[in-house]
């Protein structure tokens, strides 16, 4: 442990450096100076306080600066720049996809993966999420919800002192029952193999050492790496990358190059407005699109199985319209769901031009829709202080159970002279 620094300690390393103190070890030069600096004075101890002063403040400034949870502020910096270059290149890649589809004249053909989890609980620090439920839906906007792969998973158990928070998060979203009576698959092992060669035969590269790439929303990337890498951890398989990629970003890029193909005007969409459409999620109370278990128990809306087949959904919704491709109920929407718009045939894409699609409603519908009759209301104008302008002013007989109206002498006073007025003192007329 290096030795204390104040003035004492400064005194000592100059005694050391003359004639008397050379030669002695550090032990014997305290012990010949403790004699020596009881008998100076304040003056002549200021100047190796002040000395002992700044070499502590210049150590200070040279160690390694904290956070206040106790981590390297550097650490936390290079961690920061580092999400930032792979928020970067994620966006970088996503853009690469659609573009490749595009500049190919088949982007309505380009397969996605949407993936989400749900979780029974999760590290403070690692970010490790135990599994619950998994989901997998294989997308194109021309075929609409392609397959889906779901299953409920049981871990066997839950992290050491996670039971509250666990059974709290559950009966507040999926509802699952925790471990160790979970539902669906044990072998964490098999059920990653079995993810991988699905997500394997979505792949559309014919190099089996290219990554996974699967989309799911901003909230949940996290819950997904997290449970991707709790599922890794019993498996065998090797040099198998899954990358987790935004479908948030994916829906306003799609958006934006479907409607330049469309030759319709982007001008209005941006980052917030398909983030807003995204979040306002038009299909989470339908049924019929959740596994079984959340169908029994009124918790479709958190179901995994649900939730990628409601993102697809939302983008055939708003995408198909702007390609002319007809929604078939159970691909582009849910089975009982009536389309907003309908493709219009090739009689009359002659007359049309304007736009790909129409609304439902007919032409000579719209047009009444449109027409307007004004209404004069001034036609009628009397005084109705006269009962003979207003025939039913007074004319009305008076109910059987109706009190019979006041005396003369009792009259109708504000509430302003009465309020306050005791009824001992009040008279007749007031």
């Amino acid at each position: 442990m290096p030795p204390k620094k104040n003035g004492f300690m400064a005194f000592v390393q100059d005694w050391r450096n003359t004639a008397e103190g050379r030669g002695l070890t550090l032990p014997q030069a305290v012990a010949r100076c403790g004699g020596i600096w009881s008998n100076m004075n304040a003056q002549q101890r200021g100047p190796y306080n002040s000395r002992a002063k700044d070499a502590e403040i210049a150590e200070r400034g040279a160690r390694e600066r904290m956070t206040s949870t106790g981590q390297l502020v550097s650490t936390v910096e290079s961690q920061q720049r580092e999400a930032v270059q792979q928020n970067t290149q994620m966006k970088c890649n996503i853009e690469r996809i659609v573009m490749k589809g595009k500049a190919q004249y088949d982007l309505e053909n380009s397969k996605f993966v949407f993936a989400a989890f749900n979780y029974f609980d999760k590290t403070k620090k690692d970010g490790i999420y135990t599994p619950a439920e998994f989901a997998a839906c294989l997308f194109s906007i021309k075929s609409g919800k392609i397959s889906v792969y779901s299953s409920l998973i049981n871990p066997g158990q839950i992290m050491f002192g996670q039971s509250n928070d666990a059974k709290l998060h559950a009966d507040s979203t999926h509802y699952l029952p925790l471990p160790p009576k979970a539902l669906g698959e044990t072998d964490m092992g098999k059920l990653y193999i079995n993810i991988v060669q699905y997500l394997r035969g979505c792949q559309v590269s014919d190099n089996p050492n290219d990554p996974l790439i699967v989309f799911t929303s901003t909230e949940l990337m996290p819950v997904v790496k997290g449970c991707f890498r709790y599922l890794a951890s019993d498996s065998d398989i090797e040099d198998t990358e899954i990358l987790v990629y935004d479908i948030q970003y994916l829906f306003y890029i799609l958006k934006k190059e479907v409607m330049e193909i469309a030759d319709l005007k982007s001008t209005g969409i941006n980052k917030s407005v398909t983030d807003a459409v995204f979040i306002n999620d038009y299909y989470e109370y339908n049924s019929g699109i959740s596994c079984q278990y959340h169908e029994d128990n009124d918790r479709c809306r958190y179901c995994a199985h649900s939730l990628v087949s409601r993102w697809a959904f939302i983008f055939s919704d708003y995408m198909c319209g702007d390609l002319a491709i007809k929604p078939i109920p159970g691909k582009h929407l849910p089975p009982k769901e009536e389309r907003k718009f309908q493709v219009i045939s090739d009689q009359r894409e002659a007359d049309i031009t304007s736009s790909s699609f129409v609304s439902c409603e007919s032409p000579e519908r719209l047009e009444n829709k449109n027409k307007y009759s004004p209404t004069d209301s001034t036609a009628f104008a009397a005084c109705i202080n006269k009962e003979d302008d207003f025939p039913t002013l007074g004319g009305r007989k008076p109910k059987p159970n109706q009190r019979p109206p006041l005396s003369n002498n009792f009259r109708a006073t504000s509430q302003k002279s009465d309020w306050n007025i005791p009824s001992t003192r009040r008279s007749a007329k007031d």
